[in-house]
């Protein structure tokens, strides 16, 4: 195979002009963070997980502001800097403002394995301190536990498609087994032994390395990295499917590994991949905890959708646009409704039957209205070639999703003290 070499690092000129157009867009922005630790980024094939903190208040308004602002930013960025694709490709995930990342009722585990890279000196200051004070809880183990059963088993070809990536496509094969589909549960697994939750992929590699069986595993992932993936043989459909046979068997020894080291499940080496998910989620979840988990992840969703429905000949969206609505309905409209119906009616109720309860109380007739209109779209089964349209129809009731979020958020919080 010819490989294209491993292009320049330039992650730390993309996160300053990033950081510059949306802050003078967005001058609540107070901070940028991303997702693991810089050295985890690999030039041409990782994404940038971005992670915005804003000053308080943040009203819903605001977040709308906010939302359409980043996506023209990644629209401008995504046409002039065809190279920054891949790091463009989603707008910020969950986004806190100051207050809410340091108020431990809404402690969000995944926040301690952010690297902060830019912004106010003095927020960043006092949020890394608040979350350094974290101590580890169920809340914890349990987020961990679900990534761990998430990735453990066999790979799933087809799930995780070279998207935005360029000529470094051919390398792509190995870099999704090794650090989007293997790293993340050797990090949750590492994270549940040493109980804290370890920021990075490779940091969190090499400590497998030291703690777990099979140290020869982890040593030629490191190297294949090292080389930038370029090993001619591994991309040959046999070697391929022994790659994937190691992992998964690594995987299964690491969960063994984990016996006497958790306290909501207990481990046999002998489980399978469905009675690991079934143990976790037979596990008792932190209502808010899932409630703010959920919500916080869609208040930049309209301005996503509305970049993905741009058009913009090399960024690749139609795939984006199909996963995204997907888990668009149970992760920011049925998951919340349900669990608040539990907790401020004691019932379980349909979203539906909470809608019904929330109109003309916290919620205008017209935003319910608006909701439901907002489920049927998503709901609507997409033509091949419609997907940019239909992300700009499910785009066009999203407000509605997002002043539901928020109001129940304020409502949530207040009903906790």
């Amino acid at each position: 195979m010819n490989f294209e070499p491993k292009p320049p690092n330039d992650f730390c000129d993309f996160y300053h002009e990033y950081y510059r157009r949306c802050s003078e867009r967005v001058p609540a922005i107070r901070a940028i963070a991303a997702k693991w630790k810089f050295e985890d980024l690999i030039p041409g094939l990782s994404d940038f997980d971005t992670r915005f903190i804003l000053e308080d208040p943040m009203l819903v308004g605001d977040w709308n502001a906010m939302s359409l602002a980043v996506g023209r930013v990644h629209t401008e960025l995504a046409r002039e800097n065809p190279k920054w694709a891949r790091n463009l490709e989603h707008l910020p995930g969950v986004n806190f403002t100051v207050s809410e990342i340091m108020d431990p009722r809404l402690f969000f585990p995944e926040s301690q394995q952010w690297t902060f890279y830019k912004g106010d000196a003095e927020v960043i200051a006092r949020v890394e301190s608040s979350l350094s004070d974290h101590q580890w809880t169920n809340r914890d183990e349990l987020f961990q536990l679900s990534k761990f059963s998430s990735f453990c088993g066999p790979y799933m070809r087809g799930i995780d498609p070279p998207l935005n990536i360029g000529p470094w496509e051919d390398k792509y094969p190995l870099h999704s087994r090794y650090m989007h589909y293997f790293a993340p549960p050797v990090q949750a697994g590492v994270s549940l032994v040493e109980k804290r939750n370890v920021p990075g992929k490779l940091e969190a590699l090499q400590m497998a390395r030291e703690r777990f069986p099979h140290p020869e595993v982890i040593d030629s992932i490191l190297d294949a990295i090292d080389r930038h993936y370029e090993i001619s043989g591994d991309y040959e459909e046999e070697r391929l499917r022994e790659i994937e046979s190691e992992l998964e068997e690594y995987l299964q020894t690491l969960w063994g590994a984990l016996d006497g080291h958790l306290t909501l499940v207990n481990t046999e080496s002998s489980d399978t991949r469905a009675a690991i998910q079934k143990k976790v989620s037979a596990v008792s979840i932190d209502p808010m905890g899932a409630f703010f988990q959920g919500v916080k992840f869609g208040r930049l969703m309209k301005g996503r959708l509305l970049f993905y429905a741009e058009e913009i000949p090399w960024f690749e969206s139609e795939f984006l646009i199909r996963h995204e609505i997907r888990r668009i309905l149970p992760n920011l409209f049925a998951t919340p409704l349900t669990i608040y119906g539990k907790v401020r009616y004691g019932e379980d109720l349909t979203p539906e039957k909470v809608i019904d309860r929330l109109r003309g109380n916290l919620l205008d007739a017209a935003v319910c209205n608006d909701l439901l209109t907002f489920v049927a779209r998503a709901r609507e089964p997409i033509e091949d070639g419609q997907e940019k349209a239909q992300a700009r129809r499910v785009a066009e009731k999203f407000d509605a999703v997002l002043e539901m979020a928020e109001t129940l958020s304020i409502d949530m919080l207040e009903s906790a003290d």
